[in-house]
């Protein structure tokens, strides 16, 4: 192992928006995708991340890691949201995407938190601006940051890249991450191997985390 890189033994599992308004077939990606077939919103692609996301969090859960949630959650008039919510064309003084207390803002049942595991509500696209997500990190002692969740090219990426920024190291679950687009996920892809972290599968992931387990017995 590179004793600069990535350590599965400090690392933690960070699920990244993972909620019934982007993944639900009723939530608002879903409403949209009907809507405006012109969008192009692949969302059996985009859902097809929860089983290999809940695959890793039940092994962290089993290894003793962190499994740490961000979702982005605002207030129904927006005035809390810190994106450039303006360029969907919509500028009501009421909003039903991500409010906070409503079905579509909640974690999908599939991935429901455990009692004592965080869960980090952001107001942007990142998971470490102005949360407390850095201090959750290092009071756990963790240096390697376990990607996964929604959408590839704007939160796991700004939450990926502000994460680099502190110095964690990344592995991407690029089976537990997706895109609105396949075509702009593969190409997001790229780039984290490139310049990010190491990008793998959930079962490599997983492998790596049983591998550590048994040379630690």
């Amino acid at each position: 192992m590179n004793p600069a890189g990535p350590d599965i033994t400090r690392s933690a599992l960070i699920i990244v928006d993972m909620q019934n308004d982007f993944l639900h077939a009723d939530g608002g990606f879903g409403r949209r995708a009907r809507a405006q077939p012109e969008k192009k919103i692949d969302l059996p692609f985009l859902a097809s991340t929860v089983p290999n996301a809940k695959k890793l969090a039940e092994a962290f859960r089993a290894a003793g890691r962190p499994v740490i949630y961000i979702a982005h959650v605002l207030k129904a008039d927006y005035s809390d949201a810190a994106f450039p919510y303006w360029r969907t064309g919509t500028h009501a003084n009421r909003h039903d995407f991500l409010v906070e207390g409503s079905w579509g803002a909640q974690i999908v049942d599939e991935l429901a938190p455990q009692k004592e595991e965080h869960v980090v509500i952001k107001k942007g696209f990142g998971g470490f601006h102005h949360t407390e997500l850095d201090t959750i990190l290092r009071n756990y002692g963790v240096t390697t940051c376990v990607m996964s969740g929604v959408t590839t090219c704007i939160c796991v990426s700004t939450t990926i890249r502000g994460g680099t920024e502190l110095n964690y190291r990344m592995l991407i679950a690029k089976d537990a991450i997706a895109e609105a687009q396949r075509e702009a996920h593969e190409a997001e892809l790229k780039i984290f191997q490139r310049c990010y972290g190491d990008v793998l599968s959930a079962d490599e992931i997983i492998a790596m985390l049983r591998g550590a387990a048994k040379t630690a017995a």
